[in-house]
């Protein structure tokens, strides 16, 4: 292996400049090789990302994968293609991070465990909530049984996706996958499970799509396996961000508003001092390693798994009106 490991990337939109730096502040791997079709994105990566205008090029990754020394890839494309991105990356026995979602079908996201377990190669999802000291230390809490059972869980997500996204890949279903529940929402989806250590067993949804071709509002109604009641809102026809989360136990509860002002209370209704840790690492320093063996995966690929089961149940049940669907 290469002094510093050798990534390459699939894709250079928008979020591609954010994996570019945090990946050399490793100072333990470097972006060595780029794919990307698209003259006007990579351009504006360019501009964010000096020095990276001496990559080779490709217009197809699977070129770059077969003609670059690399140990891992970044995926960074439209959702509908992730699979076999990943699927061809693994077989190359790469290392992968992705992109939300993993993929947009459960069976996909089942092959690709399977995959990466017997390559022995490490996939995961950047999911940077996971990396967030106040998910983090609500999720240290709940295992400590600190709130006790937990009872009920919401989060809203609201955005304005519908006027930001209009004309672009995200509102096609036949790349997107899904619309606002699959983008944004999945960020949501993921970590209201990983918080609590829940997997949810039912959901009745409900979504409207504004003339477009996908959902952008929607509305879950979920029970979890413990019996625990849920709610989550994804809104994407909203004029700026929002988001807010509620976690209810049996001996406390938590409220989060807007990524700050945490609010923890006891069984009385008492405040409780917030002590949030001291963690400072990112999807990209995780990945990086957890391939050299000094990191547990924060993002394992099981997240996505559970992500896209319960996406899939909830559109199963918005298409019929809100019945009920049991989730995998």
């Amino acid at each position: 292996m290469a002094a510093k490991l050798r990534i390459g990337f699939i894709g250079a939109g928008g979020i591609a400049v954010g994996h570019y730096q945090r990946l050399h502040e490793t100072r333990k791997a470097i972006v060595t090789a780029l794919t990307e079709p698209c003259d006007d994105s990579r351009k504006r990566f360019y501009g964010h990302c000096p020095g990276a205008e001496a990559l080779p090029v490709y217009r197809d990754y699977r070129d770059m994968i077969k003609k670059e020394a690399l140990d891992g890839v970044v995926i960074l494309s439209p959702h509908t293609v992730h699979y076999a991105q990943i699927h061809d990356a693994l077989n190359r026995k790469l290392h992968v991070l992705t992109e939300k979602p993993m993929v947009c079908s459960t069976r996909h996201a089942k092959a690709l465990i399977r995959q990466a377990r017997t390559a022995e190669r490490v996939l995961m999802i950047s999911y940077q909530r996971h990396f967030d000291p106040l998910f983090r230390y609500m999720r240290a809490q709940i295992q400590k049984g600190v709130i006790g059972e937990v009872e009920f869980v919401q989060a809203v997500l609201s955005q304005e996706w519908l006027r930001l996204t209009q004309g672009t890949w995200r509102q096609d279903p036949a790349l997107s996958g899904g619309g606002q529940l699959n983008d944004s929402g999945s960020h949501l989806v993921d970590i209201l499970m990983w918080v609590t250590g829940m997997k949810i067993r039912e959901v009745c949804a409900f979504s409207a799509n504004f003339d477009t071709k996908v959902d952008i509002n929607s509305s879950l109604a979920m029970t979890f396996e413990n019996g625990a009641l849920g709610s989550l809102s994804i809104i994407g026809n909203a004029p700026a961000w929002h988001e807010d989360h509620t976690i209810i136990g049996s001996k406390g509860a938590f409220y989060l508003r807007q990524g700050s002002g945490l609010i923890q209370q006891d069984a009385l209704g008492r405040q409780v001092p917030v002590k949030l840790p001291k963690y400072n690492d990112n999807p990209d320093a995780n990945f990086v390693n957890v391939i050299l063996g000094k990191a547990v995966p924060e993002t394992p690929p099981e997240c996505g798994l559970r992500v896209i089961e319960l996406t899939e149940a909830a559109w199963k049940s918005a298409a019929a009106g809100g019945k009920p669907v049991r989730v995998p």
